[in-house]
């Protein structure tokens, strides 16, 4: 089901510009000037038959652009991305404990998708998340397992792909998405990463691949797209355009994506999995469900 923009997403992504201006080393001056624009931006633009993802990229260039700062929150995405490395020598230990094939693969997914409340843009986690308390944060999403549960049904496609296209969310747990991708690599030859090409709030780009070692496990990095809150369909790199034309099976990361690939489901000839943890009720009330749940599903 195509996931349109809905009125409850006005407060949430002009809430969640608001408090990333805040930390923003800028003046106050330019924290209202961000805000004007970005209200008028949504009064001028905002509809029900867009993703939402696209309004809060918007937003978010809008703070890069007034702000002058190329890659916002540069601090807080580096403690991200080794918090992820932490908790991904961590999990690599107990995975050594499991010797089942499945019971490996689920767990490898259960944690990415937990890894995904490693972002510090999210409504109720904050621009200003404790690090320290980050383990025990996302060890509770973990234990709290799958709400839509397709894994074995994600396993089956795995094993019998030649080509996966792995679509990346946030810095932090693509430390944990590198500890699923070796394991991926045990079924098929060629796992090929799309990360983000510019910084916007937590998503994580190429160098932050490079940052937690993407680039030693995937087959190849690619550039998906430039500074875009999940990817733009609008503005795919031909490389990305490719590499989704030849995949057996794409596994996108993150809601943002879950905005996009709805979308534009009926465009992609090969299957796709999507794993993350919902945001907000809107979303959730598609699966049936409320609050933040986990999700690993085929779209």
């Amino acid at each position: 089901m195509a996931m349109k923009s809905e009125f409850a997403c006005i407060e949430c992504i002009l809430d969640d510009v608001a408090g990333a201006v805040v930390l923003l080393d800028i003046s106050e001056n330019k924290r209202i000037e961000i805000m004007r624009l970005c209200k008028q931006m949504m009064a001028e633009k905002f509809n029900t038959n867009t993703v939402p993802s696209k309004f809060i990229t918007e937003v978010h260039r809008i703070a890069k652009r007034v702000s002058g700062i190329d890659i916002p929150f540069k601090e807080l995405r580096d403690a991200c991305n080794r918090v992820g490395l932490k908790l991904a020598g961590l999990i690599s230990s107990e995975l050594d404990r499991v010797h089942d094939p499945y019971e490996r693969f689920k767990l490898l997914i259960r944690w990415s998708i937990a890894g995904n409340h490693i972002d510090f843009r999210t409504v109720g986690t904050g621009y200003d998340v404790d690090f320290g308390q980050i383990e025990g944060m996302i060890r509770k999403p973990f234990e709290k397992g799958l709400a839509i549960d397709r894994t074995r049904e994600i396993f089956s496609l795995v094993r019998r792909s030649k080509n996966i296209l792995f679509v990346h969310d946030n810095v932090g747990e693509i430390a944990l998405d590198k500890l699923f991708i070796k394991e991926l690599l045990k079924y098929s030859p060629s796992i090929i990463s799309a990360l983000r090409g510019g910084a916007i709030t937590s998503d994580a780009t190429i160098d932050d691949g490079k940052f937690v070692g993407i680039h030693d496990v995937a087959t190849e990095v690619i550039c998906a797209c430039g500074d875009t809150l999940g990817v733009s369909w609008e503005e795919r790199t031909e490389v990305f355009k490719n590499a989704s034309k030849e995949a057996d099976l794409i596994i996108v990361k993150g809601q943002a994506n879950y905005y996009v690939f709805t979308e534009h489901r009926n465009e992609i000839n090969c299957d796709v999995a999507n794993l993350f943890s919902t945001k907000c009720d809107v979303v959730a009330s598609k699966f049936g469900l409320s609050g933040a749940v986990n999700i690993a599903t085929l779209l």
